[in-house]
């Protein structure tokens, strides 16, 4: 289990005036489950979320990195997408469908919380890694525009 290490609090003010504290933390998990993802039923492969919600609570990562069980994020051919955002990097995996994906993909945030900074992700998860946005951290340069 990580130590609970405590996060910065923030003070802001809403837009309605009310003072508000927030936890800043160090990233977020976000598990794709719209349209596609684990919808066995249209043919998808299964989608672990009881694992990915059992290993969150029980690693004790829950102040410094949160986990949001999303509609669809978007890359749909990929099926079984998640997406860690990390100190304002965002990466990318696809074709999660089973408990030790779900092993790796927290023992690598852990890794980053350790370290306190980004890295690559690891051989269990580098062929699962692909680019989203023009920029990413899958590859540095710039997507073609398909034709």
């Amino acid at each position: 289990m990580f130590p609970l290490d405590r996060s910065p609090i923030h003070e802001l003010v809403r837009a309605d005036g009310a003072h508000k504290k927030i936890r800043v933390q160090d990233g977020q998990l976000f598990v794709c489950h719209g349209c596609c993802c684990g919808r066995t039923e249209k043919g998808f492969p299964p989608l672990p979320l009881d694992e990915f919600k059992r290993q969150w609570k029980a690693r004790g990562i829950r102040r410094r990195f949160h986990l949001t069980i999303s509609g669809c994020l978007g890359p749909c051919p990929m099926a079984n997408v998640v997406m860690i955002e990390f100190q304002g990097k965002s990466i990318w995996l696809h074709s999660v469908t089973s408990e030790q994906d779900v092993t790796d993909i927290y023992n690598y945030v852990e890794d980053m919380l350790k370290t306190k900074s980004y890295l690559e992700p690891p051989a269990a998860l580098a062929g699962r890694h692909f680019q989203r946005y023009s920029i990413d951290t899958a590859d540095d340069r710039h997507c073609e525009v398909a034709a």
